[in-house]
């Protein structure tokens, strides 16, 4: 665990006034407005590659299928939600390395780099390195941890020349996904092995992505099945504080996995894939510490993690309208925070859903699920969870009826999730959503629905012991803070509207709208000191408890637009407001409220260009604003991101990719501490 200073401003006036002024914003603008118009006179010449997701038109783009609003296949355009979709070629051209990178191309999304291998990453707030309103999956796999109800990002990777796309749902999918769906979905789909038969190579570096490495190499079996391996690694170098000094934080990771995909017959698909991976990150970490005493300094070392996942599919379809899925899959984490906890937790999911019409005008999705997860923690005087040990179990089952109330034109969508879970019981996530598809090119929704974030593991069973350390005090403090096991679940209930446009056959406009609810909130309530003394040792302890003594209103709303001005360009603007109130119920002393609210930006902006120019030459370009967040201290900032790649050989490529090139380097999470880089690296691609 990194040990942070934290910053005061003396006069919030003046932030505001230096942000207003801030040359970086101004210099950012300019430079991306100059390369875009720059490389106009070669736009006519260029030609896209053929059958590349991207390379579509707007109107092409809004008819994708996506799977993540209802889990059947319908176009963008139709669903009833706010949606978005990072492209295979989005993430290709904008040079990212990770998928939290990839995640800042999505409106709505607050990614915040807090370190080497650091995010806090939410969407609709409640924005921390402990996130826990989000669900996300990779192929049908969930990847939150019931440790904290949240994702450790770090340790989900993928080859990202193997993603198809990644959907990004904001506002809640508890209906079909059950608990911790409470704010938003992301899912991240990667292509069949069939589409990625041949060989793949990947190899670059720069001055913060020290190095990396990836190998892919699919293949034919025969009969239908189609089979793809890879293996890759980087190693990343220290972040650096506000005044340009290193960190220790450096990370390494290496992971490898396969797929195999084989069409048994016109009806049926089997899918089977795993990942392996190990890696280590550096950082600062406190001292070991009995009661009593303070911790000695704190030390540089390294905590580890590594885990191990097999996910298999079956899909049949029973005739055409009317299929069924079966699902399982095991997973294996393991965790090592030096004088902090050990976790070695293992996962098995199985998941059945069934997808029927009935009476022409009902098309029915039912589904059934059981979850196992058992872990085992070594614990620390630090951070303890009692018991040690412990297995909890999570039976559910959904059902939805997507209702044709008028010609295929206006839909009324109702369904329920159904869970039995160790920690709050059971739980009802209902949701009802009208779709009206106005025309060919527009569609007008809402929806409302309510979401459950079930308590978990930090929650219930949490024994945290923080010593503080008071110059001139003879004798230390501890703040204690212990978990409660009859935590209830916290509660949204969420009113969405959105209305989606292809005004053209180059434009597009997605418009939406939220107005969220909450109770049950986590709150830490303090209780009366302790004070110990026992001669020679004496120390005072103030005891804390976790409890749900919060409630409060968010609202807000995203604006998505495309437009080709012409068909080998591609420009996209993002917008996102946030606003929140919380407040505490009767009876609550916590003082968290403001400290949740500035968490999150109210305003963020992006201006993307996606350009194709001759001689096989692609260039990016990115402008992303973000506001301040004034609980940690962050100003606001302008990042300007610069991509080109080009193609000598249909085989092989090079990239060059700088970041945040008009600043050399800017706080997003958490000031004064670890801060994000001007950074440049490149990239060569080979296939084969």
């Amino acid at each position: 665990m990194r040990l942070r200073a934290r910053r005061t401003h003396s006069n919030g006036s003046n932030v505001r006034k230096n942000i207003s002024n801030n040359p970086f914003r101004e210099l950012s603008l300019s430079i991306f407005l100059a390369i875009s118009i720059a490389a106009l006179p070669s736009l006519a010449a260029a030609a896209p590659a053929p059958g590349d997701l991207a390379e579509l038109s707007i109107e092409q783009l809004s008819q994708i299928q996506i799977t993540s609003v209802s889990k059947q296949q319908e176009s963008l355009l139709d669903a009833a939600a706010s949606v978005y979709v990072i492209t295979n070629k989005d993430i290709r051209m904008s040079g990212v390395t990770s998928i939290p990178e990839a995640l800042r191309l999505a409106p709505g999304v607050e990614v915040a780099r807090n370190g080497s291998h650091e995010w806090a990453i939410s969407i609709r707030g409640f924005n921390s390195d402990i996130a826990n309103k989000l669900l996300v999956l990779i192929d049908g796999r969930s990847v939150y941890s019931p440790l904290f109800a949240g994702v450790f990002w770090d340790a989900q990777d993928v080859l990202l020349e193997d993603v198809d796309r990644i959907e990004v749902v904001s506002g809640p999918g508890g209906t079909l996904y059950g608990a911790n769906a409470v704010n938003g979905v992301i899912n991240i789909i990667t292509r069949s092995a069939k589409e990625t038969e041949g060989g793949f190579l990947e190899i670059g570096g720069g001055n913060e992505e020290d190095a990396f490495i990836g190998l892919r190499y699919g293949t034919e079996l025969g009969n239908g099945a189609s089979l793809r391996s890879y293996i890759k690694s980087f190693d990343r170098d220290n972040a650096v504080d506000a005044n340009g000094v290193a960190v220790n934080d450096n990370w390494q990771m290496t992971q490898g996995g396969f797929r195999l995909d084989w069409l048994a017959s016109e009806s049926d698909r089997f899918t089977l894939q795993g990942d392996i991976y190990r890696g280590r990150e550096s950082g600062l970490f406190r001292d070991s510490f009995t009661l009593g005493t303070l911790p000695g300094p704190s030390f540089n070392s390294h905590s580890d993690l590594a885990g191990g996942n097999v996910l298999g599919r079956w899909t049949r379809q029973l005739d055409q309208d009317s299929d069924f899925s079966l699902q399982a899959y095991y997973d294996h984490t393991e965790r090592d925070i030096p004088n902090t906890y050990n976790e070695s937790r293992d996962t098995f999911d199985i998941d059945f859903q069934h997808h029927f019409n009935l009476f022409e005008r009902h098309d029915i999705l039912w589904g059934v699920g059981y979850r196992l997860t058992r872990d085992k923690i070594d614990n620390s005087l630090f951070a303890s969870f009692m018991p040690d040990r412990r297995t909890d179990r999570t039976y559910s089952a959904f059902i939805q009826d997507k209702i044709d109330l008028q010609d295929d034109k206006l839909f009324l969508t109702l369904g329920s999730k159904f869970e039995q879970n160790d920690y709050s019981g059971f739980e009802i996530q209902p949701n009802a959503r009208l779709t009206w598809l106005i025309s060919e090119r527009q569609t007008l929704w809402a929806a409302a629905s309510r979401a459950a974030r079930i308590p978990s593991r930090l929650d219930a069973d949490l024994v945290l012991t923080a010593p503080v350390s008071i110059p001139g005090l003879p004798f230390p403090i501890y703040i204690n803070v212990i978990g409660n096991d009859e935590f209830e679940s916290e509660e949204l209930w969420a009113y969405e509207a959105g209305y989606r446009i292809q005004a053209r056959d180059n434009l597009s406009f997605d418009l939406s709208v939220f107005y969220n609810e909450y109770d049950n909130l986590q709150t830490t309530e303090p209780e009366t000191p302790i004070v110990v003394i026992n001669p020679p040792v004496i120390y005072i302890v103030l005891p804390n408890s976790l409890a749900n003594g919060m409630r409060g209103q968010s609202h807000g709303g995203t604006l998505a637009i495309k437009w080709n001005p012409i068909s080998n360009w591609r420009l996209q603007f993002n917008y996102a407001y946030f606003d929140m109130q919380l407040r505490n119920k009767p009876g609550s002393q916590d003082t968290s409220a403001l400290r949740i609210v500035g968490n999150s930006p109210k305003n963020q902006f992006s201006l993307f260009s996606f350009l194709d120019l001759p001689q096989n030459v692609s260039l990016f370009t990115g402008l992303r604003h973000v506001d301040e967040l004034p609980n940690q201290n962050v100003d606001s900032y302008t990042a300007l991101d610069v991509g080109i790649d080009w193609t000598p050989h249909k085989n092989l490529s090079f990239s060059l990719v700088g970041r945040n090139i008009t600043d050399s380097s800017h706080a997003e999470f958490s000031a004064p501490g670890v801060e994000a880089e001007r950074s440049i690296h490149g990239r060569l691609t080979y296939r084969f």
